[in-house]
């Protein structure tokens, strides 16, 4: 019978042994190991991740930015036009100033200033039905504000005046009666008169120039109207400008279109006679005012 081997055999056989099933094992706990990762690794995210996706999309939208710049950079003049809507406000804004400063307004002006040198000159009379100032009182016949019309607009002016008429006592009237507008056919007609008639009843008044203004109308309907009223030479104070007031509402409450001429409302200063009526250069500014509505 064999005997047992000794203690130190038996452990180095044991070592042995180990060492064997250790080696041959091996390959088993590595191919483990592959299959299940451990769990720290796989739970923990991928620190690069994000920031390779946000500079991705960075980048893309630099690039679909930059497109439409290149383009627009090499785009023709006439492109420019077409340019992105921040541009559009300036670009409409300075449209509108050209628009502006076109002469758009001065064309209707120009049309009609030209239709006016078309038009046939009227060759119409003129009739003035009027008080002193209209006779001419102090200065001559050339010098007087009817010649000085009929001189600057190369048509016949018919007087119909007496020193000291008024619209008041119904004299006007009378001289409106005395001027035969029917026949006379005018294209202008002038009543000058008021300064008479400071100091007289306001109704009075107003009655008479509506009345006069009235059969003006009907006997010459295609006449322009025009009244002088005040002078301040004569007249000045509460009640001259109360009676040029009263003969202007009168006038334009039977006619709205009668034109007004009114040497105290309008501030006039000129020379006068040394009894107040106006001298030969108020004449003058008389005719040059009476001229432009012929």
């Amino acid at each position: 019978m064999a005997g047992l081997p000794g203690r130190k055999n038996l452990r180095r056989w044991g070592y042995g042994l180990a060492l064997g099933v250790g080696i041959g094992l091996a390959p088993f706990a590595a191919a483990n190991a592959a299959a299940e990762p451990a769990p720290a690794i796989a739970d923990a995210p991928a620190p690069k991740a994000p920031a390779a996706t946000t500079l991705a999309a960075t980048k893309i939208a630099v690039l679909k930015d930059a497109a439409p710049a290149a383009a627009h950079q090499a785009a023709a003049p006439a492109a420019a036009a077409a340019a992105p809507s921040a541009h559009l406000p300036a670009a409409r804004t300075v449209a509108q100033r050209e628009y502006v400063q076109r002469p758009a307004v001065q064309r209707p002006v120009e049309a009609r200033s030209q239709a006016k040198q078309q038009r046939p000159a009227d060759r119409r009379p003129i009739v003035v039905i009027g008080a002193s100032i209209s006779t001419g009182y102090g200065v001559s016949k050339t010098a007087a504000y009817p010649s000085r019309v009929s001189a600057e607009t190369g048509r016949p002016v018919y007087v119909s005046a007496k020193t000291g008429a008024g619209y008041a006592d119904g004299s006007i009237a009378r001289l409106a009666t005395a001027a035969k507008l029917p026949a006379r056919n005018p294209g202008l007609v002038v009543l000058q008169a008021g300064s008479n008639d400071v100091g007289a009843s306001d109704a009075a008044i107003a009655g008479q120039v509506r009345q006069v203004v009235g059969t003006v109308r009907a006997q010459a309907p295609n006449a322009r109207i025009a009244v002088v009223t005040v002078f301040p030479s004569v007249h000045s104070g509460p009640a001259a400008n109360r009676t040029d007031a009263t003969i202007i509402g009168a006038a334009r409450s039977v006619d709205p279109s009668v034109a007004v001429i009114s040497p105290l409302g309008e501030g006039w200063e000129y020379p006068a006679q040394k009894d107040g009526h106006p001298a030969a250069a108020a004449h003058a500014q008389i005719a040059d005012r009476i001229s432009a509505l012929a």
